[in-house]
């Protein structure tokens, strides 16, 4: 997978965000998470969170197991207090593009936790998918390339795209998108450092 991401920014070095727009704008969990994040030792990668609540005041990464069921089945799992052993909170589901579509987290949710509410509630995905029919469908006419505002459980960190600015971050868990520019280009050389291949299973 993509595990960190690099960006240089080869513009002017008094580039202004608030005047001429273009920055790189990630949101940042407020709460550290309960456990690693991105994937876990052995490459299984997470794909959503559970929020915290009264009972349980730690976010948890929630990861995917591709490797447990039978060629082409998946299923979710939070790692326990001992950062080792699992717990699976999904049955066992085939793939399905469906998940990485606008609107995809209701599914989730409905499909594959829908006997368990009390984690439904708690679920995030990692990065839900966002399109512009998304908001055409309900009425959203902000996302213009203006930026997302943060949920509740994020924070907004904004960076000026200014030259020779150097920009490493985890692309996977970290959620993240491009602000437009509002009068000139915007110039960067990016590239990603991957992590080993799992094996496949066959």
């Amino acid at each position: 997978r993509r595990s960190v991401s690099w960006l240089i920014y080869l513009n002017d070095q008094d580039w202004d965000g608030r005047k001429e727009g273009g920055q790189l704008r990630c949101f940042k969990r407020q709460q550290n998470p309960h456990g690693r994040i991105g994937a876990t030792v052995n490459g299984d990668l997470q794909v959503g969170w559970l929020a915290k609540t009264s009972l349980d005041p730690n976010e948890r990464p929630v990861y995917l197991d591709s490797k447990r069921h039978y060629h082409g089945d998946c299923a979710m799992y939070v790692l326990n207090e001992d950062g080792r052993s699992k717990s699976y909170i999904t049955k066992a589901f085939d793939t399905n593009p469906l998940m990485y579509v606008a609107g995809s987290e209701a599914l989730v949710k409905k499909v594959l936790l829908s006997d368990r509410k009390d984690l439904a509630d708690r679920f995030r995905l990692i990065e839900a998918p966002k399109s512009k029919i998304t908001d055409i469908l309900k009425g959203d006419s902000q996302y213009a390339g203006q930026g997302e505002p943060p949920k509740l459980d994020e924070e907004l960190e904004d960076v000026d795209p200014r030259g020779g600015t150097l920009v490493l971050f985890d692309s996977v868990s970290l959620p993240h998108e491009v602000l437009a520019t509002k009068n000139k280009d915007r110039w960067a050389c990016s590239g990603w450092y991957h992590e080993d291949q799992q094996e496949v299973v066959l």
